[in-house]
């Protein structure tokens, strides 16, 4: 392990013990076994680091997420319920570190540290938005913005008693009793209306769905050159004045042939 990942290592079990506001960059330069100055060499300071380490954890759980295999015999819920399990588990077994995120920064003043959160915050977002579409399709589009808060209330609640109560709860119970509601929900939409579906205009739509497309294809490795360019070129054809129509439909008819993002682009589709 090479020096700046030690002192990432090192900064994560610090600030789960003590905070981030109560930890020194000595403290993390001794526990990493070099000097303060050597610190600097690394990190510009304690704020770039915590802010590595927040996007490294990230980063880790979205790709692991994006990446879950499914089996034969898996139909789409099997793979939401891995999904949400990837995003449970990790969630717990970091809970220390989050926690104190929680504590020692829902008020914080550091305008970096807003811009990154947000970041990170709308992220999140766009993954849940991607997990609910691949499971249950293109038609809960009006309600994607509901169904979102839903889901992360459920999570992040259930979480939290874990975490402060201490409950004993499997992972593969909690999947299977958060997927029952989100069905639930969803088996009756046609007798609801949306709440937090605000005014958008096609262009703001159309922009996210390019956002959507743009992360699935970053988080694997299958023709990811030749996708992000082909989705680049869709993208400069839509933006034209004149656009080539035909060389939209093709891009449109390549882009769909890849199953991890074949959603997504019929949900852009319709908006083009």
């Amino acid at each position: 392990m090479n020096k700046r990942s030690e002192l990432m290592k090192q900064a994560v079990q610090l600030f789960s013990l003590k905070g981030f506001h109560q930890t020194s960059v000595q403290e993390i330069a001794e526990a990493t076994g070099i000097s303060k100055g050597a610190f600097y060499k690394h990190f510009e300071s304690k704020e770039i680091l915590f802010i590595e380490i927040l996007k490294q954890h990230h980063q880790e759980i979205m790709t692991e997420i994006s990446n879950a295999q499914s089996t034969i015999d898996d139909d789409n819920k099997d793979i939401f319920r891995k999904k949400l399990a990837i995003e449970i588990e990790r969630t717990l077994s970091n809970h220390e570190f989050f926690m104190m995120v929680f504590k020692d920064f829902t008020l914080t003043e550091s305008e970096t540290l807003k811009e990154v959160f947000m970041e990170l915050r709308q992220s999140t977002i766009m993954l849940h938005k991607t997990i609910l579409l691949d499971t249950y399709g293109v038609e809960i589009e009006p309600f994607l913005p509901d169904l979102v808060a839903i889901l992360e209330g459920l999570m992040q609640q259930y979480i939290f008693v874990l975490v402060f109560e201490e409950k004993q709860v499997s992972t593969s119970k909690l999947v299977n009793f958060i997927t029952a509601t989100i069905d639930a929900v969803v088996q009756n939409l046609e007798m609801m209306e949306p709440v937090l579906n605000e005014a958008r205009s096609p262009i703001a739509t159309i922009e996210e769905g390019f956002q959507q497309i743009a992360y699935k294809i970053k988080a694997t490795d299958t023709n990811q050159e030749k996708l992000l360019a082909s989705l680049n070129l869709l993208k400069e054809q839509v933006q034209q004045d004149n656009p080539q129509e035909f060389l939209i439909e093709a891009l449109l008819i390549y882009l769909k042939q890849f199953s991890f993002i074949k959603n997504e682009v019929i949900y852009l589709e319709n908006f083009i």
